[in-house]
């Protein structure tokens, strides 16, 4: 009975998405009513495993899948992951019954929506690194339908730069894996780590390509390029899962690889706090110049993955993980919320007005009291306000960096450390600058008006989600049995106990606010307001994709054309010129019969070549004609494999 229920996690939503088609081609309202029930049913099936899980884990293996088998498994570190992805997919799909009326193509939208929760969750529980790949790639092809959705110019752009990174990292993870199992000689998640110590510095080479792979999904700069475009691009409940859920499997795949694989391997995690560090600062620094406010929450959740990666490095460095671990996984879950009812905000808003341009929406939400209501709750979670579930997980991940810093007293956690702080600062002026600007000030243009346009079913899930922030943040300790048991995943054992609020935390806090409210007044509405209206002067800079990644791509083609070109004309050359010598000495010619064996004619006697002319397939110019063709398409997959070569290198680079 648990395999079934497992095995549903993934089957119900997959055949959910075939079987809503078809309803939807012949009733909307019940094909929406069905895909609600399909999300709701997946929620409750992995809500009534929570007891069991917190016993012990749960495997499912089923061979002749994907050849090397189906194995799946569900313990309490993929169980935070598994749930959270169901219960923000059953919200963001009542939601899009109000969200999506008035588009076009929702039976299409439903339809990779719920391929999309397939895909994802079977991500999550797979224990074998073939399948994890596998469902990660149908999970980026389902999602760039709907980045995709409105086919305008602007999203056929968004996803094609987010495709051509899925693709691009895609490969790059394959080729990691690839090398995994030629020298590992296993795909199981479990069997890996002991095998690959075993490697030398290889093991350096493998984590790295996989990490390639997981980490342009999670954001990780600079491989984030496609997300400031998608999420403004997609419908928002597209979005917010792009934000809460679909970041998180990239992040769940550089967890697998760092803190399992590579049993938080001590240079690695050095790495990652150097990540973690840029994602924070880089994408909390973009986000305060930004006018759309979907963009804005764009590189706000870069940065929100920048602590979640931070977490996974501190994991690594510290003697007692334990306190890290429970920082990472609770912000993991934390923002999932937080995130999703702040893309619903302003989904209702576009829903209304088909604008999401703060210079155009000022003053729309100041007389929408649940829609601001709802947006202040998110605002105060994301910013690490106390009594909120945010500060739960800040503060977790704080104190974990300076136990870092007390344990290695040198400079490097200096810098993290202001980092953080300044991350926490830039989150509360850009989050400020959107509700300040949409929700307080005075617009005589929207005072009274479009009320009516709100559907109320869009309200409740944004109800359900502020309930659950402040629940969770006077309750710090709902998610600790789930935690203490996720320990034994990492290999750790440790009795970890939680005191979040405590004044130096709070004093911490409040520290963070007060320098996010200086960097609101003082900058962001003294240089960024100009005349009632917000500029955005990141819009004449350096632009990675288009300036650097595009050149360099461009050039890297020429270039590599040209020398294969070279390579190409010299090989087919050589097999001219071999086969014209042969002949010139023996005075042979060289045929193939429809039996694929040589024969040699004897040129003497034409009667004899005569008869036996029919029997041969080719002669010599078609056999030069066939190995052309296949060394040109040597050569052009030779070419190709250069390509993306070429963009790992500039990547990494830049």
């Amino acid at each position: 009975m648990t395999n079934i229920m497992i095995l549903s996690l993934i089957v119900l939503p997959a055949i959910g998405a075939g079987v809503g088609f078809l309803i939807g081609m012949k009733s909307e309202k019940y094909r929406d009513l069905f895909n609600v029930i399909i999300t709701a049913l997946t929620l409750l099936i992995i809500s009534s495993m929570y007891r069991q899980v917190l016993s012990s884990d749960i495997k499912v293996f089923i061979p002749d899948i994907m050849g090397t088998g189906l194995e799946l498994k569900l313990d309490s570190f993929r169980y935070i992951f598994v749930w959270v992805t169901s219960f923000v997919w059953f919200l963001c799909t009542l939601y899009s019954t109000g969200y999506l009326i008035k588009y076009k193509n929702r039976n299409r939208y439903y339809a990779f929506f719920m391929l999309t929760l397939s895909s994802t969750i079977g991500m999550f529980l797979s224990n074998n690194i073939v399948n994890l790949f596998t469902f990660f790639e149908i999970m980026s092809f389902t999602s760039y339908a709907l980045i995709i959705h409105d086919q305008d110019k602007y999203s056929l752009d968004a996803g094609k730069s987010y495709i051509s990174m899925a693709i691009g990292a895609g490969l790059v993870l394959l080729m990691g894996i690839y090398l995994l199992f030629d020298y590992a000689e296993t795909l199981n998640i479990e069997e890996i780590p002991h095998k690959l110590q075993m490697l030398g510095n290889l093991k350096y080479v493998i984590s790295a390509l996989i990490l390639i792979g997981f980490g342009a999904k999670a954001s990780v700069y600079p491989l984030h390029i496609w997300l400031p475009k998608a999420h403004p691009a997609a419908p928002t409940p597209a979005s917010a899962i792009l934000s809460g859920i679909l970041i998180k499997t990239g992040i769940f795949g550089m967890i697998i690889t760092v803190n399992m694989l590579m049993e938080s391997d001590m240079i690695l995690s050095m790495i990652m706090l150097g990540f973690g560090a840029i994602n924070m600062f880089f994408g909390g620094f973009m986000a305060l110049f930004q006018r759309n406010i979907k963009r804005i929450l764009a590189y706000s959740s870069m940065s929100q993955a920048g602590y979640i990666i931070l977490g996974m490095g501190l994991i690594g460095i510290l003697e007692e993980k334990g306190l890290a671990i429970y920082a990472t996984l609770y912000h993991i879950f934390n923002h999932a919320i937080f995130k999703v009812l702040l893309f619903m905000g302003a989904g209702i808003i576009y829903m209304v007005l088909h604008e999401l341009s703060i210079n155009k929406i000022r003053g729309f939400g100041r007389n929408k009291n649940i829609v601001k209501g709802m947006f202040l709750i998110g605002l105060l979670a994301i910013t690490g306000t106390p009594g909120f579930n945010g500060f739960i997980s800040k503060i977790l991940l704080h104190e974990a960096l300076a136990e870092g810093a007390h344990l290695y007293h040198n400079g490097y956690f200096m810098i993290l450390e202001v980092v953080f702080y300044l991350s926490s600062a830039f989150t509360v002026a850009y989050l400020l600058k959107i509700f300040g600007f949409v929700f307080m000030e005075e617009n005589p243009e929207f005072y009274g008006q479009y009320k009516e346009h709100i559907k109320k079913r869009s309200l409740v899930p944004m109800v359900i989600l502020g309930g659950t922030i402040v629940y969770i943040g006077f309750n710090p300790h709902i998610l600790e049995p789930l935690l203490k048991r996720s320990l034994s995943a990492f290999g750790v054992e440790e009795s970890i106990h939680l005191h979040i609020y405590t004044w130096g935390n709070i004093k911490g806090s409040l520290i963070s606010i007060g320098l996010g409210l200086t960097i609101y007044f003082a900058y962001i509405n003294r240089v960024l307001l100009k005349d009632k209206l917000y500029v955005n002067p990141t819009l004449g800079w350096i632009n990675l994709e288009e300036d650097i990644y595009k050149p360099v791509l461009f050039t890297a083609f020429r270039a590599s054309s040209f020398v294969f070109h070279i390579i190409d004309k010299m090989v087919v050359s050589s097999v001219h010129l071999v086969a014209d010598t042969m002949k010139a000495i023996s005075e042979i010619d060289i045929d193939i019969s429809k039996e694929r064996n040589i024969r040699i004619k004897n040129i003497i006697n034409p009667q004899k070549v005569m008869e036996e002319m029919e029997d041969y397939k080719y002669s010599v110019s078609e056999v030069i004609a066939k190995i052309n063709l296949r060394v040109n398409s040597l050569m052009y997959a030779i070419l190709i494999f250069a390509v993306v070569f070429a963009t790992i290198l500039v990547m990494m680079i830049n």
